[in-house]
């Protein structure tokens, strides 16, 4: 009787380790590796590192306010803020502003700052800006849509055919979509070159 107790309690383990290897191949995730959902139908894969934060690929954030504006940006990694995950930094960074009643601005950057909550985002490094027939390079181009403002500043060189202006700053309002290029100091002047 001890001999068909011992042999039931031997199979029952095995059973169970049987069970235990199936569910931790195939069932249990890695501990590095989660899926997350964004916005709907978004998913994005997330890597845990220790003390550095969560690194994102492939993101797509989306964003419309009550005035009919679009904002759409897309970055291949970006990597959360451990002191506050409204933040991220993100490398390789699309953007796509759809203003109401107008074509799309499309701007283009190595490296942005987004905030999650505001949606204020700071490109910078080889930042590009595109409108139509009018194209601005610079280092740094900050959007506020609390403000509805985007700066563009150091090194602007704003090309639209037949002209370039190279200045310090270059303003858009995001409501009216007028455009102001100045220099910070009001005593030097913009350098203007035309081509025919």
């Amino acid at each position: 009787m001890y001999k068909k107790i011992i042999i039931q309690l031997l199979l029952l383990a095995i059973l169970f380790g049987i069970i235990l290897s199936v569910f931790l191949l195939y069932f249990k995730e890695e501990k590095n590796q989660k899926k997350v959902s964004v916005k709907k139908n978004d998913i994005i894969n997330i890597k845990i590192e220790k003390e550095t934060g969560t690194l994102i690929e492939d993101i797509n954030y989306s964003f419309s306010d009550r005035s009919g504006n679009y904002y759409k940006l897309f970055s291949k990694l970006g990597k959360i803020d451990i002191q506050n995950s409204d933040k991220m930094f993100m490398t390789d960074v699309k953007a796509l502003i759809y203003l109401k009643d107008s074509p799309a601005i499309k701007i283009v950057s190595k490296y942005a700052n987004y905030n999650k909550i505001d949606h204020e985002t700071n490109f910078f490094v080889n930042v590009e800006l595109t409108h139509l027939i009018h194209k601005a390079t610079s280092e740094n181009l900050d959007i506020s849509f609390n403000n509805n403002k985007a700066s563009m500043y150091k090194n602007i060189v704003y090309n639209k055919p037949g002209t370039q202006l190279i200045a310090d700053r270059l303003e858009i309002d995001l409501i009216t979509k007028n455009t102001k290029i100045f220099m910070d100091n009001k005593s030097e002047k913009i350098k203007m070159i035309n081509y025919k």
